[in-house]
């Protein structure tokens, strides 16, 4: 090694002396040299590890760092689960039960005191059958013992009586083990009311098509009955003229029961329009009556909706057949006007009449029934009557509702 090199390699400063301060060509130099070579290495050695171990332990503090980075996001993310679960479950207005195989209540949500049978804290560890009554409880039981073996979920539908109201609920019973399941019960009662609504509407509307059909049917006949049993003995050409609409009332009686318990529109629409079922009413009528019995039309005739043909039909059956009944009258008239705005059906007679205000809406079920097909679509019902003086009954229904039918045909 040279003399330059040499001191270069030397050359650090506060540790080494310069080359020119240390004696050579002695044995205690080169000693001292050897020292001073010794401690060089072995500083460069340590910084070399030290620089080794300072990369490595920064490496492992990225690497902690993104593992807690990492831990912190999946605690998040379980924190907001859970958060969301928590609100799930508290947005949830029904009640909610975990029950085991013996019928006994292990938890419940806080919910209304209102939606259940009892307060919470007096169902939670108590079985259903010291709840409920014993049948209620074993119909219950039944329904958790069925989810368990099947390990399927159960649904039913079951009434308690809250307070003094009766409140329906649907039940789903799923198993969450072969031991225990979750009973989550949803309030329907306002399901039911609609339903038991429904039903009575559908009842009313059988009440109404009956007496429109059958209860007309059968008057016409008695009518005729009692014409054929007058000139029975005399004219018999009249006795089988008689005969003849016995059978023709009776059969389109049967026949309009039955489309009326099937739902369809009266055959008389269905084998025309409102104008030609009205005028072949009143050709039926004719022949069952001595009142002169007039029908007229003014203006072009439209298509209404099939609710609103159907209903008015039916209320001019009712008032000419009422008409025909108990007015006395020597003429009555049938007039459909159509305009642009309004369809009016008018019925007028000039019969005994009889005081509105003294005869009460539910009196007679014709009033009634007319009364509630007029509200059915949307009609103004007036009746105007006073004893002596006639009667006049006039159904206003919006014929723009008529002019969109016939938009939409074409």
């Amino acid at each position: 090694m040279s003399q330059s090199s040499y001191r270069s390699w030397l050359a650090i400063p506060f540790i080494y002396p310069p080359f020119d301060s240390i004696t050579t060509g002695t044995p205690a130099s080169f000693v001292r040299n050897a020292q001073l070579l010794l401690v060089a290495s072995a500083i460069c050695y340590l910084t070399g590890q030290l620089r080794s171990a300072t990369q490595r332990l920064t490496q492992t503090n990225h690497i902690l760092e993104n593992e807690i980075q990492e831990r912190i996001k999946v605690e998040a993310a379980l924190n907001a689960s859970q958060t969301e679960l928590r609100a799930l479950f508290a947005a949830i207005p029904d009640p909610l039960f975990v029950i085991d195989a013996e019928g006994r209540i292990l938890r419940a949500t806080l919910i209304a005191s209102e939606k259940v049978y009892r307060p919470i804290d007096e169902q939670v560890t108590r079985t259903l059958h010291e709840i409920f009554e014993p049948s209620q409880a074993d119909t219950f039981l039944g329904y958790i013992q069925q989810a368990l073996q099947t390990q399927q979920s159960v649904t039913a539908e079951y009434s308690l009586l809250l307070g003094e109201q009766e409140t329906w609920f649907a039940a789903h019973i799923s198993p969450t083990s072969e031991n225990a399941v979750i009973w989550l019960a949803r309030d329907i009662s306002d399901r039911k009311r609609a339903e038991a609504a429904s039903i009575l509407e559908e009842r009313n509307r059988m009440a109404r098509e009956i007496h429109d059909t059958l209860a007309q049917a059968f008057t016409g006949i008695l009518v005729q009955v009692g014409g054929a049993t007058q000139v029975l003995a005399d004219d018999r050409e009249a006795t089988q003229a008689h005969l003849e609409m016995i059978d023709e009332l009776a059969r389109t009686g049967l026949v309009e029961a039955r489309r009326s318990v099937a739902a369809l529109r009266p055959q008389l629409l269905e084998e025309g329009n409102l104008e030609s079922a009205l005028h072949h009413l009143v050709t039926q009528m004719r022949s069952t009556t001595d009142t002169a019995l007039i029908y007229e039309t003014q203006g072009t005739a439209y298509v209404l909706p099939t609710e609103v043909e159907n209903n008015l039909l039916r209320m001019g059956q009712e008032a000419l057949t009422n008409a025909i009944k108990y007015a006395h009258a020597h003429e009555i008239r049938v007039e459909l006007v159509y305009r642009d705005s309004q369809c009016i059906l008018r019925v007028k007679d000039d019969g005994q009449g009889f005081g509105v205000g003294s005869v009460p809406l539910g009196g007679g079920y014709g009033l009634l029934g007319m009364s509630e097909r007029a509200e059915r679509i949307g009609a103004h019902l007036a009746i105007q009557s006073q004893p002596g003086q006639g009667t006049e009954i006039t159904v206003v229904v919006d014929g723009g509702m008529g002019n969109r039918e016939r938009g939409e045909r074409q």
